[in-house]
């Protein structure tokens, strides 16, 4: 997943394993886990996360790329 390096910065959407989603600006790709900031955790009552979210690579499925000016 070297290009998810080229990410960083964006805002983007993760999906995992195991159906949640996280909405937020990729701030830190590293080989064990994916780094967020300014996250929204997306289900049936959208939640602000406060602080960096740190979601291990095992639990992510697939990441969505957003439009750039997207809301974070």
């Amino acid at each position: 997943m070297r290009w998810m390096g080229r990410l960083e910065r964006r805002t983007v959407v993760v999906h995992m394993a195991s159906g949640a989603s996280v909405r937020g600006v990729l701030v830190g790709v590293y080989r064990d886990s994916l780094v967020m900031r300014h996250s929204t955790y997306l289900g049936p009552q959208s939640t602000e996360i406060d602080g960096d979210v740190v979601i291990p690579r095992p639990n992510v499925a697939w990441v969505q790329t957003l439009p750039e000016g997207a809301e974070p």
